[in-house]
């Protein structure tokens, strides 16, 4: 099992549409074999935490982040946003 995480910021202004835009793609991440959740920061309310728990490896996701344009449009967002991404990606051990 594999869990990829995502950290980034969000204007306060941009919250709703980015976070509408995620819930949307919850079904399709689903079918390509991937569970997805999104946290925000309870203190710190500009800050996210995008998770992906999958068997798929890390090159199966970064396909689907370049060949789906929904996909590209939600990173396209982030990227607008100014922030800074944090990208881990890990192993369940145990």
């Amino acid at each position: 099992m594999n869990l990829i995480t995502i950290a980034f910021e969000v204007k306060k202004e941009d919250q709703p549409a980015f976070i509408a835009m995620v819930g949307g793609l919850g079904d399709f991440f689903e079918k390509q074999g991937f569970t997805v959740s999104l946290f925000c920061d309870a203190n710190r309310k500009t800050r996210f935490l995008q998770t992906f728990l999958t068997d798929k490896d890390t090159d199966q996701f970064v396909r689907i982040i370049q060949n789906q344009p929904s996909i590209r449009g939600m990173f396209e967002k982030i990227k607008e946003s100014g922030s800074r991404v944090v990208v881990s990606v890990m192993h369940q051990v145990v």
